[in-house]
């Protein structure tokens, strides 16, 4: 947007000087030719960048989404799971489980509420 505003001043000082007979028309025509030119590259690299915005906050709630249904998923299927692929799964979605001096466990992870988990530690 800066690249923008700025082009809009430079607009107004080139005609500003053709005005006051500083420069030339043909020269005016030039500059401000230029100008557009940088006007529309910045137009361009904006849509760009709010496409690309707008795709990242799409797969984030499709990421968001996928997490939750796994999540739901998980209670139910974990048990069925070997060792080696539990803690695949784990990694996958970025839960860490530390057992406490109380021989309880605290889970920490990308998953949303792991507090009605049941998960056994065989």
């Amino acid at each position: 947007m800066g690249q923008l505003s700025e082009a809009g001043r430079k607009r107004i000082r080139y005609q500003e000087m053709a005005a006051e007979g500083l420069i030339g028309f043909e020269e005016l025509r030039t500059r401000l030719s230029t100008v557009e030119e940088n006007c529309n590259t910045a137009e361009r690299e904006l849509r760009a960048l709010r496409h690309r915005t707008e795709r990242l906050e799409r797969l984030e709630r499709d990421r968001d989404s996928l997490l939750e249904s796994y999540a739901g998923l998980v209670p139910e299927a974990i048990d069925a799971l070997g060792s080696e692929e539990r803690h695949r799964v784990y990694r996958m979605i970025g839960m860490k489980a530390y057992l406490t001096t109380d021989g309880s466990f605290e889970l920490s992870g990308d998953v949303m509420n792991f507090s009605n988990l049941e998960i056994s530690s065989a």
